[in-house]
């Protein structure tokens, strides 16, 4: 009996274990396609030149990428030639909002 009762709780523990570590390979999943995805928007925005001041979002049209949005911000920096170019792709992770952002310097 005493056998038993050890054996379930750490049959309990191990899917407890389980459950997080595919929860944390979610996420990383996430995290990966959102940086390559802000990689994609931040390399389109720097190719139109000139650059010039603005605040612009939006989603990606692809249909894999729906539950993704994006952000852009290019401001001004203290150095008057060089702006400040960043951006951010956001998603939800079950009840939070996450988000991976870029910055670069033009």
């Amino acid at each position: 009996m005493l056998a038993v009762a050890i054996l379930a709780m750490v049959l309990v523990s191990l899917l407890g274990l389980r459950n997080r570590a595919t929860q944390d390979v979610l996420l990383a999943e996430h995290m990966t396609t959102a940086t390559l995805l802000a990689k994609r928007v931040m390399n389109e925005t720097i190719m139109v030149k000139p650059l010039l001041p603005l605040e612009k979002e939006g989603e990606f049209e692809d249909e894999a990428f729906k539950d993704y949005a994006w952000r852009k911000a290019i401001g001004p920096t203290p150095l008057p030639s060089i702006l400040e170019v960043r951006v951010a792709v956001l998603w939800k992770e079950g009840e939070r909002q996450e988000s991976v952002e870029l910055v670069s310097y033009e």
